[in-house]
């Protein structure tokens, strides 16, 4: 199912004017901490051509990547996941992978994956073996995320993103680079359908304008 998809930047003040409005109408994101928030690391796939770095940044309407995420730098959930967009819709699908299978990806070691009888899986597997992908670079941040049940409405706040620098492993201590000043806060909405006017107002009372944000674009820029 394609999900709208708005992204703003936001500071630190405009964050902590919005999370006590919030917090009145939404609950936590279940992978909340004791802290409100969770870390999310991805190890996103491109070929030599770097083609999914190029259709973000000449503006290609529909366009898919893949990448490998985990939580919290643990190795207990591991998600491969194939992210299409379209327009200002977003389709996110995912099949679970254990850190064996993680490794042998990394290693270049595939052909397992067509073993799995799932559909994010084999699309994985033919574009690596069509389109060469290969790993590219780490994505790291911080997120603090509220959940509206109406409209099946995600609000949530990216901050201290960082890139990994000569890595593609989500689990070494390689040399992280910052990507965006650490006051600088990337406000994601996504919802299905409409969006719920109580999210709408909360939004539009900090008078923010939609912009075209990457996480991914931003790392790779950064890791250059």
């Amino acid at each position: 199912m394609y999900r709208n998809e708005l992204k703003f930047n936001i500071n630190v003040h405009q964050k902590r004017m919005m999370e006590t409005k919030l917090s009145r109408v939404c609950e936590r994101d279940s992978f909340s901490d004791a802290n409100g928030g969770y870390w999310i690391s991805s190890l996103y796939f491109d070929d030599y051509y770097q083609s999914a770095l190029i259709d973000k940044l000449t503006g290609i309407k529909d366009r898919k990547k893949f990448r490998i995420r985990v939580y919290n730098h643990q190795s207990n959930v591991i998600k491969l996941e194939r992210k299409c967009k379209r327009i200002n819709t977003v389709e996110k699908a995912h099949v679970k992978i254990s850190k064996e299978e993680y490794e042998a990806i990394n290693c270049g070691y595939v052909s397992f994956l067509m073993r799995k009888e799932d559909v994010v899986a084999e699309d994985f597997y033919l574009n690596y073996r069509m389109k060469n992908l290969r790993p590219r670079v780490v994505v790291e941040y911080r997120r603090e995320a509220f959940v509206y049940k109406y409209g099946n409405v995600r609000v949530s706040f990216d901050y201290l993103l960082k890139a990994g620098s000569f890595q593609q492993d989500l689990f070494s201590n390689g040399y992280m680079i910052s990507a965006i000043p650490r006051d600088q806060i990337i406000l994601e909405v996504k919802y299905s359908g409409y969006l719920p006017d109580v999210i709408r107002n909360i939004i539009q009372t900090n008078g923010l304008q939609q912009q075209s944000l990457s996480k991914y674009v931003m790392c790779c820029v950064a890791a250059m």
